[in-house]
């Protein structure tokens, strides 16, 4: 019968590796003592001997990963902008194609091409008049407060001919 656990081990016994069992006799059990002692002291050295380097190979890790989150966020940040721009672009070949002017064209609402095609449509029918209404055109002495500032007898003959003629 063998055994791993010294401590059970009967005496006389023989251990799993076939070795006889060290803790028989007084002197080999000192003797395994101090070599396992020995043999801990090493292994504790060299565990202290790369702690640093672990160390510094977590703070590499821990560099990567914050080097991979800031790729990932440009890379996001990029996706946005890409898609502002492509509503951007679809924002101004409708106005262009429904002839509205760039301040028109930034009233336009919409996240599809149709969405935006159809408020184009919409905001055209509120800018036409309706059948049977006629634009009046401006009344170019409303807002004028009577007197001219005009030295010159010429101008002055011009505005009271012009404003005659317009009433």
């Amino acid at each position: 019968m063998t055994h791993s656990d010294p401590e059970t081990a009967p005496e006389g016994t023989v251990l799993q590796d076939g070795e006889p069992n060290p803790w028989e006799d007084p002197a080999t059990a000192r003797a395994e003592i101090q070599r396992l002692t020995a043999e801990l002291t090493s292994h504790a050295a060299r565990v202290a001997e790369l702690e640093p380097a672990a160390a510094e190979l977590h703070q590499l890790q821990e560099a990567g990963k914050t080097e991979a989150q800031r790729l990932t966020e440009r890379a996001e940040a990029a996706e946005r902008l890409a898609e502002q721009t492509q509503a951007a672009l679809v924002r101004a070949q409708v106005a262009q194609a429904k002839g509205l002017t760039e301040r028109q064209a930034a009233r336009l609402v919409g996240s599809t091409r149709e969405e935006l095609e159809a408020d184009a449509d919409e905001l055209l029918a509120d800018l036409t008049p309706a059948a049977g209404h006629r634009l009046m055109p401006p009344d170019p002495s409303q807002g004028s407060s009577g007197q001219h500032t005009a030295a010159d007898p010429a101008a002055m003959f011009a505005g009271l001919l012009h404003s005659s003629l317009h009433r």
